[in-house]
């Protein structure tokens, strides 16, 4: 009998992993191997969901704290690691996955948070993220330089300084590097 697996539960275990220092690469093979020693086997769709969470909440992660950040009153640097992660991968899903309804984002968000016992911090997820929703579209990112470059590209603000240091024009690499291939 083929096991179900909670796909936001293997993101989370992912993004756990990598930022207790575990290269992502790493962490999402060992994951996938011990699920499958355990008899638990991704289907197409749930590996495809899962790979895209997990790597778009790598990659966007700085721009996911500016906008957890501007709409909870506990800085994500504050967070319990578990809280910080379930925020960072739902609102990745609100920005940036059409095809997730909010309604889902939410309500897994808030099972997990239960799930993991945190259940006196549901609230305080359910809240973040159904005001999140709300305002997504009147979220104002930051206009000084380079501050700006580091929220719209998700970089840290030193690499900024380095690459115009180094190659006078931070803004050219960082579009050439966010170009499709």
């Amino acid at each position: 009998m083929e096991q179900k697996v909670n796909t936001r539960n293997v993101i989370l275990d992912l993004l756990l992993d990598v930022e207790k220092g575990k290269m992502s690469h790493v962490a999402f093979n060992d994951k996938i191997n011990r699920l499958m020693s355990n008899g638990i086997f991704l289907v197409k769709q749930d590996r495809a969901f899962v790979t895209r969470v997990f790597q778009g909440t790598l990659e966007k992660q700085i721009e996911l704290d500016y906008i957890i950040n501007q709409f909870s009153n506990i800085k994500t640097t504050k967070m319990k690691p578990v809280i910080r992660n379930v925020l960072r991968m739902s609102v990745y899903q609100l920005k940036y996955m059409d095809s997730v309804p909010e309604r889902a984002v939410v309500s897994e968000a808030v099972k997990i948070v239960q799930k993991r016992k945190f259940v006196h911090l549901k609230g305080f997820v359910n809240g973040v993220l159904r005001t999140i929703i709300r305002e997504m579209d009147n979220i104002k990112y930051p206009t000084e330089y380079p501050e700006n470059l580091s929220i719209e590209y998700s970089v840290p603000v030193w690499m900024i300084e380095l690459f115009d240091e180094q190659y006078g024009s931070a803004k050219e690499i960082l579009e050439g590097l966010n170009e499709s291939l």
